[in-house]
């Protein structure tokens, strides 16, 4: 009952025996200088029990991407939600494009409008059966008009969603009630 939750994609490099993956996981800033992450991946997906897919080549490799969509792919979006724990080719399966990193071997999106490149620091079992993973956030990739010329993104240039926690709901983001630091005359906050 805390909405919203970030809607984001999660990309993995592959290996001989598994494709490149895509699955949707929980997410949440640990700093923003420098900027870190954590996500959870479940042990087991939520529709059919199995292992998910993404969990034992993020332990392998240390690495993913963070991708977050847009209005516009929420049906692909969520047809990744339903096949966490499958084997396949997801990129072609949802309709989606591999966007290649510049720092790391996981794949981005390139549908999405934000890309991060994320590098593990840590991993922490949550019981009963999560992994927590801290990451790193080595290099961003916006689309153009995404971001001002000061690196600060402009929130209704793109219609990202949430997931709402509570009903399972989609919902873009709606307007602009304040900003952080209104009360003290602040403007440079972007955390």
């Amino acid at each position: 009952m805390i909405p919203p939750v970030p809607a984001v994609m999660l990309g993995v490099k592959g290996d001989e025996e598994i494709a490149d993956d895509l699955t949707i996981v929980w997410t949440f800033v640990v700093n923003g200088n420098p900027p870190q992450v954590g996500i959870t991946v479940a042990g087991s997906s939520a529709i059919d029990g199995k292992l998910h897919a993404a969990l034992p080549l993020i332990q392998r490799h240390g690495e993913f991407t963070l991708n977050v969509p847009t209005a516009e792919i929420v049906v692909p979006f969520d047809k990744i939600d339903m096949c966490a724990s499958k084997r396949m080719d997801k990129f072609a399966y949802a309709g989606l494009t591999r966007a290649p990193s510049k720092t790391i071997g996981a794949p981005g999106i390139e549908e999405c409008p934000i890309i991060l490149e994320c590098r593990v620091t840590q991993s922490h079992p949550v019981p009963p059966k999560r992994i927590l993973f801290v990451a790193d956030v080595l290099r961003t990739t916006v689309h153009e008009g995404v971001c001002d010329r000061q690196g600060r993104l402009i929130a209704g240039a793109a219609r990202i969603f949430g997931m709402t926690a509570g009903c399972g709901e989609f919902h873009t983001l709606g307007e602009r009630v304040g900003h952080i630091g209104q009360t003290v005359g602040r403007t440079d906050i972007r955390y």
